[in-house]
């Protein structure tokens, strides 16, 4: 039986396809929904997302990336990822999506003077038993941190994404490529044009 899907619907799926494996026959695509805008989550993010990258030299290619403190997804795309830091500014940007220790957590790592040192704790205090991650004082996270997480999120929801962690990057042929946990660090050599 045929299934019968409208004309923007297409249009919408061979667009998202075309953005994923643009970067390389060889890098396999991230999982992208169908609804996903790269342009929009780039330019939206761009100008109202709050997120921190490690340091590193001036004037690299950047990536937007949101993330959840409380997925281990993220983590492990946090670990593929690093490498890049000295080639690739990959810009974290914390939203609440999975449950109510999300926002806290992420409000507390941008409120913090250097966030890559405590989104690092995060990170090493991850699977301890009883707690998952860094503990926090909602008292002592300042308001601002707080709503920061909040208009990331909804930057990531308007943007057609379904899921954590999930980004974008501008490649040198003005591309949006999106980025997901499933890139291996080849994959992401090759939609960075970086090579380790």
């Amino acid at each position: 039986m045929k299934e019968n899907i409208s004309r923007r619907t297409a249009l919408t799926l061979a667009a998202a396809g075309g953005l994923v494996l643009s970067a390389g026959a060889e890098a396999r695509p991230a999982k992208v929904p169908v609804i996903w805008d790269g342009k929009k989550m780039w330019e939206t993010f761009e100008e109202k997302a709050v997120g921190f990258a490690y340091p590193g030299p001036e004037g690299r290619p950047k990536a937007w990336v949101a993330f959840d403190p409380q997925c281990p997804d993220c983590m492990k795309f946090a670990e593929t990822v690093r490498p890049f830091y000295p080639r690739i500014a990959v810009v974290w940007c914390p939203i609440a999506f999975l449950n109510i220790h999300s926002e806290p957590q992420g409000a507390a790592i941008l409120a913090a003077p250097e966030p890559w040192k405590l989104f690092d704790q995060q990170h090493e205090h991850f699977r301890d038993a009883g707690f998952r991650g860094i503990r926090y004082d909602t008292a002592k996270i300042p308001v601002k941190c707080r709503e920061q997480v909040w208009v990331n999120t909804k930057l990531h929801r308007r943007c057609g994404c379904r899921a954590v962690p999930f980004g974008v990057f501008r490649n040198q042929k003005g591309e949006y490529v999106a980025l997901d946990e499933n890139l291996t660090r080849e994959d992401l050599e090759t939609v960075f044009g970086v090579k380790l």
